[in-house]
């Protein structure tokens, strides 16, 4: 019996065979892109590609669905093959253990990709990866803050343009970068209300936000459906 038998009785077992050879890509495989992961291989796709260039720290562990007390101090994108594996092991998972940025921003695009998931933290990368895969025409989707949220009721998926208004310094950065490029109607997720705390961990000299085990993977996980349901 397949793992999957249960997601076709779901879709069908046409459409799910169609669907499950496409390429995905993941760009940052920590709360949101760790729990799309999790989604898209669960699902059945059988060919991933996932982009990280970070390791499991212990304050992974609260959100992260990657991470173990095991998987300290180990590559993430290793970490998640793994589990990915440990699912299906018949499935075909390449790892880039790189920080994506403009000047390598070929190796996706010679991966040939269906989908481009951008799940990543740094605006400038998040910015460049967009311009990419509009120019490229490749499909892609983007989550904005999920930081600072107990609540996990408020996200939707539509235009990043869409944001305003909604608090989250992440959404009004990338919808005024996106327009000065030229980019419009780019699909991301977001919180569509305020966060509901401000507190930051400046430990290591970086800004961090509060987080907690719910919005990340919610997040996550509705960006993973909307790809197959874009893909269906």
């Amino acid at each position: 019996m397949e793992f999957t038998q249960r997601t076709q009785m779901v879709v069908g077992e046409d459409r799910f065979n169609k669907v499950t050879d496409k390429k995905i890509c993941i760009v940052g495989v920590g709360g949101v892109g760790g729990a799309a992961l999790e989604g898209i291989v669960r699902f059945g796709f059988k060919n991933i590609a996932i982009f990280d260039f970070d390791t499991v720290d212990i304050t992974n562990l609260n959100r992260q669905i990657i991470s173990t007390r095991d998987a300290v101090g180990q590559k993430k994108t290793a970490v998640a093959a793994a589990r990915a594996k440990s699912i299906n092991p018949d499935i075909n998972i390449e790892t880039f253990d790189v920080f994506i940025e403009k000047d390598n921003l070929n190796l996706i695009k010679d991966l040939k990709p269906d989908y481009v998931i951008d799940a990543i933290d740094s605006v400038r990368a998040k910015l460049d990866l967009i311009e990419f895969c509009h120019r490229e025409n490749i499909p892609v989707i983007s989550s904005m803050g999920t930081g600072n949220r107990l609540n996990c009721t408020g996200f939707v998926i539509d235009k990043v343009e869409k944001t305003a208004g909604n608090g989250c310094g992440l959404s009004k950065v990338m919808r005024q970068e996106l327009k000065k490029r030229g980019i419009t109607g780019h699909t991301a997720l977001y919180y569509t209300r305020p966060p509901e705390s401000k507190a930051v961990n400046s430990a290591n000299g970086r800004n961090a936000p509060g987080s907690c085990p719910f919005a990340p993977n919610i997040a996550g996980l509705a960006v993973a459906q909307y790809v197959v349901s874009q893909l269906l």
